[in-house]
Order: structure tokens, then C-alpha cells, then sequence
């Protein structure tokens, strides 16, 4: 009740406020409707672009020549003379003798959104084309805010991490939709092929509460390429140095008054490669194909507006020991191997109605199936999942000169998760085999108040969330963000907000699978549970020939409870329990960005990550595998008017702190901390009409981790532990790649 009344409280503050304020809709000669138009003040750098409705809204102050332009690449410029505030709708009229146009300028490829009440980062496909970017992992190579992690080294498994946590704790989006949770989760980063990203849209700590309460630490919303702003036909092949292959294409087209996207992802196998002379495959054995399709339907005649997609996937991962072959060799005890494989399929849709200029409603409905199965050496795993999601959501924009608005709803959610472990070899060291039912019944409601003040200096959003679990009862999430712009080029943000997770052990976190220890349960787990709070600030500064900003964050992370697994509590166990002693992480990111003369880039950034946690035996330790200080930096050189750009980034990782192995024989022990380390990864890109090459290197320097499996020499001991890459494990990597574009 406390929470509620605060809220309605808030909401009570809110005022009509008087301000020069335009609105329109954008359409072509056959009134559909132009996504992307630019819409500004003329004689002014003030403006706005169409949404997806063709709609816009264009606000100004003290605007002496009241002339609105619009314009849209192979469209005739429109001029409209505004009295008033009004509402109409522009009809642009295609360019008669459209000639080749050159753009003298660049587009910057990754920003901070200044209209965003949270600290918002948006990557787009400019950034995403400075690596290979073969799948999702691979697009965050100079994004200091998202750190790639591999989980198991033997199947490349990768999650991503925010403020140095488990990637479990921020929220991964796939075109809004939480599509990766439980099975999905392991794999689901690697399942994304970089070609087929349009945008990636990155927040730090809690926000917004509309797609859930499970973003404690931040979230990632991945959003797949556009059917209304697709190539009419794009092709992508790649190869690196250890043989593999990927293969990308999608067809934008128009079927009646729906736009739509056609696409295809495979992924043949590398060569075998044991560069370390450890017998194991340096890289899995990677099969892969998916098939996407993506819809979208909006006309400026009907309120009512669609899109969706589907994707289907089929992975195959064979990863071990050199002779390990998943025909002959599935459950060995002689030769060690893992293989994994899985079919999935995802489906969401949108659907809106636009009541009337203030009123709208949409659902947005969401489903998965997998179907997975797995070997880690001896041990069988499988695994069903069927996953539903369903949210019905109200607007209200009450003010409609600011754009202040609420929205509230209701939130259904249904995830069932069947999983069977077995044992090729049944042993009485190993007590966790049998069936493992998880039903994950979640219905929530929600409301969310967005204050946009009169001068644009104030933005605040509050929200609360109400979650009933049909297992752990009722969760209460609060949350609010505030953005204050005291004044230009220069924002302040703060946050604070509550999250919670429930564990999915064998799902998420298969690694412990591919150890010879046994798997203990003490007590009975309940949903990790954590507070974030955290302040940004953000400068944009233009200095003659140079443009930059500077940000400086701080975020912090208090959990009061969180279930890992501990290695060392019991000798020959991993022991999952609740810990509900204290438990803290602290991050600080500095970042300077630099656009100089239009033609060079550079971005420099500095992370530290002090993350603390009480053990169960009670010491205070800091959290294993952490990189406490980070450096990155990126540059890009693009000579306007030229067809090729040459990108280099570096990161220089400082030592992590391992998990104690006193107790292994001295041959298997390890130190306390890892080894600094520096990356070096560069590429160079040639345009030559609709084609574009690339070719690059990852790891320049060839730095390896030595000996990231221990026990390697007996894979079918109790120390064999396949946990410990805190570093490269596959060396030096080339590749060369190929993108054609027919627009």
C-alpha cells in the first residue's frame, strides 16, 4: 500500500503545461504511411523523426519562422507554414529524376540516448560493422557497458554480463520479447546471427517495469532487422582461420499492404584444431541453421497496427577430446566428448489500437518451444521447455503538448521445463540423476507514469509492478528513473529499483553437468532477489572540429539472496543453497568518445567492478572470474567520400580472482588470481558498389590461457573441471567475410 500511495501521490503532480507543439502523419502517394521521415523547424537544429505510425510530434519554444520542413530520401521536400498548435497530415510526393545521392557526413555508430529517462546505449549497424559480428557475442567488442563471458569451454557457451554479474541477472530481449530464459538461456546468445541484428538497445540497472522484473542489473533488447527498412536483398558469407563458415541472407518485399522480411542463418563446422596439444578441440564442432521471418502491417487510414516474427533453430555442438565422434563415442568412459543438440522455435506478435489521439491499447503475445539434447562425458541430459508470454497494455497520453503519459496492465506468464538426467555409467559418487519438473505460473499487473516537463529538462518515470508466483507467493517491484538536464548537453540520470529471479539450475547454468563431482541441493531455492541504484551523467560537448561525450557512471547491486554454485564447501560436490548473507557489487565506467573532423573515431573507457559476497562457510571474499579493472578503447578511421574504413579496439583485462583448489593435487592447483591480459582486434571494410568485403583478426597478439581444463590428462577423474577459462582459449583467429546489398 506504501508503494501505491507514493505512486498516486506522483501522479498528482503532474500538470497541463503550454508549449508550441506540432503533430502530423506522414504518408506516400498511396497513404502508407513513411517510417523514419524527418520533421524540423526550419533555419533550426530542432526536430523529430516519424514512428512507426508515421506519426510525429514536434515541440519548440520562442520559434521565430514558423515553417515545418519534412523530407524523405526519394521524396520531394514538403514545407508547411504552422498557426497554432495543429494536427495534419503530410502526402510526400516522390522525386521525378532521382539521381545518385552522396551524403557528406557519418553517422555515429553507437550513442547515449538523450531522451531516455535510464542510461541508454544504442548500438547500431554502423557500430555492428566494425567486427564480424557472427553472432550476438561478437557485437559487443567496443561496448564497455556489455561484457561476453564463456561459461563452458568445451562448448563455447558465452552469456553476457552487465555490471560484472551473471548474465542471469540482466534481461535479454529478443524485438522486446523475453524469449531467453531456462533452456534457452545457455545457447541463446550464440543463436542470434550478428547479420540479422539491426539495433541493440543497452540499459544499465533497473528500468522501465513493462517487460518484467527480472532486469536487475540492466537489459539488452536485440532487435532483428526491419521488414518496413530492409534491403530488398542482402547476402552475407564468412570464413575464419580455423575453416568455419556462415552463410546470411534476408529479402525485404510487400505482400499486399504488409511488409515483410525473409531470412536464412547456417553455419558449417570448422577443421579440428588442438593448438595447445591437450587433446581437446580448441572449438567446437558448430552446426547450425534458422530460418526467420519477420511481418509488419500499419496504414495512417487504420488505427489498427501489427507485427511479429518467427524464428526456428537447429544446433549441433560437438566439443572433447580430438577422437571424440558423437556417432560412435556418445556416453564414453574411454573417450571424453560433449554434444548438444536442440530445436527451437519462437514466436511473437504485437497488435494496437489506436482508441484515439490520446487512447490506445495493444497485447503483446510471445511463445517458445526446445527440445534439447545433451551429453556432458557420461551424463545425459534432456530437456523440454515450452514457454508462454501475454501482456495487454493501456496508454494514456494525457498531456499532449510534453507526451507525458501512463501506462498500465496486466502480464501473464507460463513456463514449463521438463529435464531428465541419466548416466551411461551409473556411479555412486553421482546422486542428481532422475527427472526434474519446474511449472512457473506468473501473473502480474502493472503501472507506469511518464512526466515529461514543460522545458524538456525534467523526465521521470515511475513504476510498480505486482507479480504472483504460483510457487513463492507475491513479488512487489517499485522503480523509479530520473533524468534532469540542467542544461544543454548535459543529462543526470538516477535510478533505483528492485528485481528478482528464479533459479533454473541444469538450464541455465548446464556447466556444472560437464564435472565428475556430484550435484547437492541444500534446501529447498528460492528467487535471487537484489536493490540497484545508480547515477550517470552524461556531456556532449563540440569543440571547432571535434564532437564527444563524456560519461561517468556508478551502479550498485545489494542482493539479499543469491544461489551460485559452490565448488569448494564439499570436496567432491557443487552445492547449490540460498545465501542470504551479505552480498554487494559496485561498478564505475568512465567513457570519452571522440568524433573528429568527421573522419576519425575514438572512444576510450574504464571499468572497475568491486563485487563482494559472504560464502557460505561465512568469509568475505570477492566473486570468482571477476575482471576488477577494464580498459577498452576503439578507433575508426572513415575519410568522407571514401568506400573503405579501417576500425581497431584493444582491451586490457586485469587479473580475476580464482576459486581455491588447495585441496588438488599440486599438479591440478591453481593460483589465487588469473594473469593480466590484453586483446587487439582490427578490421578493414572496402565498399565497391552493392559489395562489401572485409577482412580482419581477433587476438593479434595470440595470447592464450594455459591449461584452461584441468585435468585434461584424465577426464574421468574427480578433478576434471572444464570452469576455469578466465581467459582465450583459442588463440589468434582471421577471417574474411563478404556483404552484398541490393536496396
Amino acid at each position: 500500500m506504501r508503494y501505491l500511495f507514493i505512486m498516486l501521490c506522483c501522479l498528482g503532480l503532474s500538470r497541463e503545461v503550454k508549449a508550441q507543439i506540432v503533430k502530423g502523419t506522414v504518408v506516400d502517394e498511396n497513404m502508407d504511411v513513411l517510417v523514419g521521415a524527418n520533421v524540423y523547424w526550419i533555419n533550426t537544429s530542432i526536430g523529430t523523426a516519424t514512428n512507426r505510425m508515421g506519426d510525429f510530434e514536434l515541440t519548440g519554444d520562442n520559434i521565430e519562422d514558423k515553417r515545418v520542413i519534412i523530407s524523405y530520401l526519394g521524396y520531394q521536400n514538403d514545407t508547411v507554414r504552422i498557426k497554432g498548435n495543429i494536427d495534419f497530415l503530410v502526402e510526400m510526393k516522390p522525386e521525378q529524376n532521382l539521381q545518385e545521392i552522396v551524403i557528406e557526413g557519418k553517422q555515429s555508430g553507437a550513442f547515449i540516448s538523450s531522451s531516455s529517462p535510464e542510461k541508454l546505449e544504442v548500438i547500431n549497424q554502423v557500430e555492428l560493422g566494425k567486427a564480424a559480428c557472427c553472432d550476438l557475442a561478437g557485437c559487443f567488442n567496443t561496448t564497455a557497458s556489455v561484457e561476453p563471458n564463456t561459461t563452458n569451454v568445451i562448448t563455447n557457451a558465452k552469456e553476457l554480463r552487465i555490471l560484472g554479474l551473471s548474465g542471469i541477472y540482466n534481461q535479454l530481449l529478443l524485438d522486446g520479447n523475453s524469449l531467453f530464459q531456462g533452456l534457452s538461456y545457455t545457447y541463446g546468445v550464440s543463436s542470434v546471427p550478428g547479420p540479422m541484428v539491426n539495433s541493440i538497445f543497452v540499459s544499465k540497472g533497473t528500468n522501465s517495469v513493462l517487460q518484467g522484473a527480472e532486469s536487475i542489473t540492466g537489459q539488452i533488447n536485440v532487435i532483428l532487422q526491419e521488414p518496413t527498412e530492409a534491403s530488398r536483398l542482402f547476402l552475407n558469407a564468412f570464413m575464419n582461420t580455423f575453416w568455419e563458415k556462415q552463410f546470411n541472407a534476408y529479402s525485404g518485399f510487400k505482400l499486399g499492404k504488409v511488409d515483410n522480411l525473409l531470412g536464412g542463418h547456417l553455419v558449417l563446422p570448422a577443421s579440428k584444431w588442438d593448438r595447445n596439444d591437450d587433446t581437446f578441440l580448441d572449438l567446437p564442432q558448430l552446426t547450425r541453421i534458422e530460418l526467420i521471418d519477420k511481418w509488419s502491417f500499419q496504414s495512417a487510414t487504420n488505427p489498427f497496427s501489427n507485427k511479429g516474427g518467427i524464428r526456428w533453430t537447429n544446433e549441433k555442438r560437438e566439443g572433447g577430446q580430438m577422437d571424440f565422434d558423437s556417432e560412435h563415442n556418445l556416453g564414453s568412459n574411454v573417450v571424453y566428448g560433449q554434444n548438444v543438440e536442440y530445436q527451437q522455435m519462437d514466436v511473437w506478435d504485437r497488435s494496437d489500437y489506436q482508441l484515439d489521439e490520446q487512447n490506445s491499447i495493444g497485447l503483446i503475445l510471445s511463445g517458445q518451444w526446445h527440445d534439447q539434447n545433451s551429453w556432458y562425458g557420461e551424463t545425459n541430459y534432456r530437456g523440454q521447455q515450452l514457454l508462454f508470454n501475454a501482456v495487454l497494455q493501456y496508454e494514456f497520453k494525457y498531456n499532449l503538448e510534453t507526451g507525458s503519459h501512463l501506462r498500465t496492465g496486466l502480464s501473464y506468464k507460463n513456463l514449463n521445463i521438463d529435464e531428465d538426467i541419466t548416466f551411461s555409467n551409473p556411479s555412486p559418487y553421482k546422486t542428481y540423476g532422475g527427472k526434474y519438473l519446474m511449472k512457473e505460473i506468473l501473473s502480474g499487473a502493472f503501472v507506469e507514469h511518464t512526466f515529461f516537463s514543460k522545458n524538456n529538462k525534467i523526465t521521470w518515470l515511475l513504476g510498480l509492478r505486482a507479480d504472483h508466483h504460483n510457487q513463492f507467493g507475491w513479488f512487489y517491484s517499485p522503480r523509479t528513473l530520473l533524468k534532469f538536464t540542467p542544461k544543454e548537453k548535459t543529462d543526470i540520470r538516477l535510478s533505483i529499483g528492485n528485481g528478482w529471479h528464479t533459479p533454473k539450475v541444469f538450464s541455465e547454468q548446464a556447466q556444472v553437468l560437464a564435472s565428475q563431482r556430484d550435484i547437492h541441493f541444500h534446501g529447498q531455492l528460492e528467487p535471487d532477489k537484489a536493490w540497484n541504484y545508480g547515477i550517470n551523467i552524461t556531456q556532449k560537448f563540440e569543440l571547432s572540429k571535434v564532437q564527444g561525450t563524456f560519461t561517468a557512471d556508478f551502479y550498485q547491486t545489494r542482493f539479499s539472496n543469491h544461489v551460485m554454485p559452490h565448488y569448494h564447501t564439499v570436496h567432491d560436490a557443487i552445492v547449490f543453497e540460498n545465501n542470504k548473507k551479505p552480498a554487494v557489487g559496485n561498478g564505475f565506467q568512465i567513457e570519452v568518445t571522440l568524433d573528429l573532423w568527421d573522419w576519425v573515431s575514438l572512444k576510450n573507457a574504464y571499468n572497475y567492478l568491486d563485487i563482494q559476497h559472504t560464502n557460505i562457510e561465512g568469509e568475505e571474499t570477492s566473486m570468482n572470474f571477476i575482471t576488477k579493472h577494464r580498459f577498452l578503447t576503439s578507433f575508426s578511421l572513415a575519410p568522407i567520400g571514401q568506400n573503405w574504413h579501417l576500425d581497431l579496439d584493444a582491451r586490457w583485462m586485469g587479473r580475476k580472482h580464482l576459486p581455491s583448489t588447495t585441496y588438488y593435487p599440486t599438479d591440478y592447483q591453481q593460483g589465487e588470481f588469473s594473469v593480466p591480459y590484453t586483446l587487439f582486434n582490427a578490421q578493414f571494410t572496402y565498399k565497391w558498389k552493392t559489395l562489401e568485403w572485409y577482412v580482419g583478426c581477433e587476438n593479434i597478439l595470440g595470447f592464450v590461457q594455459e591449461n584452461p581444463i584441468i585435468s585434461w590428462e584424465n577426464p574421468f577423474s574427480e578433478y576434471f573441471d572444464t570452469s576455469f577459462a578466465w581467459g582465450p582459449t583459442r588463440g589468434r583467429e582471421g577471417y574474411i567475410g563478404l556483404r552484398y546489398t541490393l536496396e
